[in-house]
């Protein structure tokens, strides 16, 4: 990749971020492209080379949590299978995965779950194949760990599970992440029914399907004197 190429990937993931910080905030519908564009340096003619428009914007963000999340499962399964993992594992790996993804995205989650309903119908079925698809695997390694599991039991199951560990984007910002990370991973595998671990941990396997990102400010446990507990 060209340096200049190199730039302008870069410059494209931190309008994303922005917009994702917040229309997570604010909501879509009062979200401007020019607010987004003052937060990034940029004029709201010069986001135009990178978005099409607010409606491309936001399916920019959810197309992209999705792709990323089924990525890092379909990592993680395939070395499952590659080094013969115990059922176990697989699924302590995928809910590793998942709760660092929520400790250290939770505005592109908090998106994900209210905003949906406003991409297009076209990236809206995009969006929810790519969901499908994610959950899928987890009912995969859920029913090999738990054979005695039907489908629809254990998609069920899936489906409380992460939607426990998404719920971790109302406190991380007042709790900490290092505290929420512990909490998530004791609370999930509670849920799935694996027994619990003496040191729960966000393994290397998920820190890696995320691309070793850095924490952020955030997520050093420190709390401002507006921050506190949430009441929702």
């Amino acid at each position: 990749m060209s340096r200049r190429a190199e730039l302008r990937e870069r410059r494209h993931a931190e309008i994303i971020a922005a917009a994702a910080a917040m229309i997570a905030d604010r909501g879509f519908h009062v979200t401007r492209l020019e607010d987004v564009g003052q937060v990034v340096g940029i004029s709201g003619p010069g986001l135009y080379r990178y978005v099409s428009g607010k409606d491309d914007m936001l399916a920019q963000i959810l197309v992209d949590i999705s792709v990323r999340l089924v990525d890092g499962a379909r990592a993680v399964m395939d070395r499952s299978r590659t080094e013969e993992w115990a059922p176990d594992r697989t699924l302590r790996e995928l809910l590793s995965f998942h709760v660092e993804f929520a400790v250290t995205e939770p505005d592109r989650i908090r998106v994900q779950e209210r905003e949906i309903g406003n991409l297009a119908p076209q990236q809206r079925e995009k969006v929810r194949s790519l969901q499908r698809m994610y959950i899928s695997m987890w009912v995969e390694a859920l029913r090999r760990s738990n054979p005695d599991l039907t489908e629809d039991a254990a998609r069920v199951r899936v489906q409380l599970a992460a939607g426990l560990i998404n719920s971790s984007r109302h406190v991380v910002r007042w709790a900490g992440a290092d505290a929420v990370r512990n909490e998530a991973m004791d609370m999930a595998f509670r849920a799935m029914d694996l027994p619990k671990e003496d040191d729960p941990d966000i393994s290397d396997i998920a820190r890696a399907a995320l691309g070793g990102r850095p924490r952020s400010a955030d997520e050093s446990g420190e709390i401002g004197e507006d921050d506190g507990p949430e009441a929702s």
